[in-house]
């Protein structure tokens, strides 16, 4: 973390500092893990108030903190009215004293592929570094900010968001130079409120960005083109904001994409030049993933040679569409979380596979008034796509409905991961079973009985 002083921060904050005006080197907000010398920032949430820990904190090293209650303290204090914003506008300090350029990725599906994606590229040449996991809420976006370092040519920050003014709110402290949104889906109806909601929550990343003068970046065959091209109209006209995809006049274009159970394969096409790409990742929809990547990568001012070998160094990313090969069986684990276009793009990877091919569906969340129809379109989807359809979670009920045949429910884990064991892995001796649902429906659990029972001393058959 680059340092500043509590005085920089209590202006940023309109707050007020009580005690000596040190300079910080590092940020918490876990009481436990408070470095000698860093700053405890208490938040504030449904179930949890740091504030009650803020002793704690002090004697576990804390040489400051921040808060929004009174008192008299031992350490010195930054005072402001609420400190979720506070610990933004640290990682925005540090934001400003950094000399990286900053690219920002969103979407309803992608993300984080693409981030890593991105990274990879970046990482060729420069000195770069990428958001953790999923750090990518309005507290997970500052805490990222708070790494960067003096020394960084480029950051890649993710930014999530489940409601209106998510991606407003973390932008703000981000600034970054180029965004990208992967694509918006049929993600989060229930927080935005409807799929143009949708469409406006992750365009907030480009009012941001195209504020500063920055670039914007949208997929071309998305069904909101004709909407930024509207919207936008100006900002496409003057350059400043960039497609990618599938069509000639696109800034980056991906053809003669082939996937198979292995990798995919494409032809990627930037700036009069081609490159032949090789990726160790599952699904067609990476070629478009890889396309947004590159995308950013360039319009950050990335040269083009980074971009093949960058893509083709990217590792899968635990939880999704990681291939693990077993004897009897292949387990392909896309457990992490589940969108309406990741779970139809999983389908489609899982039918590329030779063998009995098995869908783990767990419930898909946080759709709204769209989840009983989204839940029974993955039901028709996977109908003629594979063998077996597996759910859990009484909104999946829909999508065995409309399977038809294929397809079973089942009340609990232990009840699907017995079926598995007795009617699948001791029928068949080459299933491929995908395993896809909401972080909330836990199918890790899913992956983790199928993982024991390879390791089981008594034989699956």
């Amino acid at each position: 973390m680059i340092p500043f002083y509590l005085s920089e921060l209590a202006r940023k904050a309109q707050g007020t500092l009580s005690g000596e005006d040190i300079e910080v080197a590092s940020v918490t907000t876990d009481s436990r893990n408070c470095p000698p010398g860093s700053l405890f920032i208490a938040l504030k949430g449904e179930k949890f108030d740091a504030h009650d820990f803020l002793e704690k904190a002090v004697l576990s090293g804390a040489a400051a903190l921040g808060v929004s209650l009174g008192g008299n303290f031992s350490v010195p204090c930054v005072k402001c009215a609420d400190t979720l914003r506070l610990l933004g506008l640290a990682g925005l300090l540090v934001r400003e004293k950094c000399p990286a350029k900053i690219g920002a990725v969103t979407g309803s599906c992608g993300k984080t592929t693409v981030k890593e994606m991105a990274y990879s590229i970046l990482k060729q040449g420069f000195n770069a570094m990428c958001t953790n996991g999923n750090f990518n809420n309005d507290v997970g976006v500052p805490l990222t900010l708070l790494r960067l370092d003096e020394k960084l040519d480029y950051a890649i920050i993710e930014q999530g968001a489940s409601h209106k003014e998510d991606i407003k709110r973390t932008s703000e402290f981000v600034q970054a130079d180029a965004a990208v949104i992967t694509n918006v889906g049929q993600a989060h109806i229930e927080g935005f409120g409807s799929a143009y909601g949708v469409y406006k929550g992750k365009s907030e990343i480009l009012d941001s960005v195209l504020a500063r003068g920055g670039i914007g970046i949208v997929p071309s065959c998305s069904q909101w083109i004709d909407e930024w091209k509207k919207d936008y109209k100006e900002a496409f006209l003057q350059g400043k904001m960039l497609t990618f995809g599938y069509n000639d006049d696109d800034f980056v274009k991906v053809s003669e994409v082939k996937s198979s159970s292995q990798e995919v394969s494409f032809i990627l096409t930037a700036k009069g030049q081609s490159e032949q790409i090789k990726l160790n990742l599952l699904g067609k929809h990476n070629a478009q993933n890889a396309a947004a990547a590159a995308a950013l990568c360039l319009a950050l001012g990335c040269d083009f040679k980074y971009i093949k070998p960058g893509l083709e160094n990217t590792s899968s990313v635990k939880g999704r569409l990681q291939v693990k090969n077993f004897a009897g069986f292949t387990l392909i684990d896309d457990a992490y979380n589940a969108s309406f276009n990741a779970v139809l793009s999983g389908i489609d990877t899982l039918s590329s596979f030779a063998g009995f091919k098995v869908m783990v569906f767990g419930d898909m969340g946080e759709l709204g008034d769209e989840a009983v129809s989204l839940h029974e379109k993955v039901g028709l989807y996977a109908k003629n796509k594979i063998n077996l359809l597996l759910c859990l979670g009484p909104l999946s009920r829909h999508s065995v409905e409309k399977a038809g045949s294929i397809a079973r429910h089942f009340d609990s884990h232990d009840a699907l991961a017995a079926f598995l064991k007795d009617e699948v892995l001791k029928r068949h001796d080459n299933a491929v079973i995908l395993v896809k649902g909401s972080h909330a429906m836990r199918m890790d659990l899913i992956t983790d009985k199928l993982i024991a029972l390879s390791e089981s001393k008594d034989n699956i058959k």
